[in-house]
């Protein structure tokens, strides 16, 4: 008897098989309603949070040169530079009289921490330049002037018109580092080379259209998709055992049950 079992072939038995997990499904109506509606169920919300958080699209954006350097952007600017030293005060009397003649105020200050000190009562017009040597220096603008580097990282929504790091240019920020080099090249060199300076042309590069996907969102996506159908799991692992119990597995296999008509069941 089990030798003509087993000359049954494995699509067959397969379909066999198949016929009584449908059987057993019908039998037992409760649990089959909850195999299949937990996942509609996860699956609905995340269908719903996909439309609550779409992805973000950008057009493309061309090529956009700025404004020219304007002295006008310094004006009633309060500059203070430290230590004060013959170079340092050579290089600031150059700064205010060849190149920012009527909108810059140089005050000097002993050392950095004086300029610190006094930058806290000062108005937002307040700009430090803190010398290293007679070439290398700093300058310190008020946080809100100037954009910090990790604004970089953030959405390009906020890029749309007008950049953070355009504020380097509208700030003045660009404008007096140009100057003050200016005056280190020129007591250096007895050379001015203010025209090639001012002639800089600075242009916001161009983007190519992007989708940005909301990180949150998807995570929150995943781990619903996981969740999703986790039901399927649970319900197969319970059909497994409870079959391990019964050991109808065994039972089969003396009946003549291929063991590839078994697994193809299962799966």
């Amino acid at each position: 008897m089990a030798t003509a079992i087993r000359e049954v072939g494995v699509w067959r038995q397969t379909r066999t098989l198949l016929l009584k997990n449908y059987l057993v499904k019908c039998r037992t109506k409760k649990s089959s309603v909850q195999e299949i509606l937990f996942p509609l169920f996860f699956l609905f919300w995340l269908i719903l949070i996909s439309m609550m958080h779409p992805n973000k699209k950008y057009e493309e954006v061309p090529d956009r040169e700025l404004n020219p350097m304007d002295k006008s952007m310094l004006a009633n600017v309060v500059l203070g530079y430290t230590p004060v030293t013959n170079i340092t005060r050579n290089i600031m009397q150059k700064v205010s009289s060849d190149h920012l003649p009527d909108v810059i105020i140089t005050e000097e200050y002993t050392n950095e921490q004086e300029l610190i000190a006094s930058s806290l009562s000062k108005p937002s017009n307040f700009v430090g330049v803190v010398f290293k040597d007679g070439v290398s220096y700093e300058l310190r603008f008020f946080p809100d002037t100037v954009p910090v580097s990790s604004i970089y990282m953030d959405s390009r929504a906020g890029c749309s018109k007008s950049c953070e790091a355009v504020q380097y240019w509208s700030s003045g920020f660009t404008v007096l580092q140009a100057s003050i080099d200016d005056a280190i090249i020129q007591l250096k060199t007895n050379v001015s080379f203010w025209k090639e300076l001012e002639s800089t042309k600075a242009v916001i590069m161009g983007e190519t259209a992007v989708v940005e996907i909301d990180t949150f969102p998807r995570g929150v996506i995943l781990i619903y998709l996981v969740i999703a159908f986790s039901p399927f799991g649970y319900f197969l692992a319970i059909h497994i055992v409870a079959e391990k119990e019964k050991k109808l597995k065994e039972f089969l296999k003396i009946m003549g049950l291929h063991d590839t008509a078994f697994w193809y069941f299962l799966l």
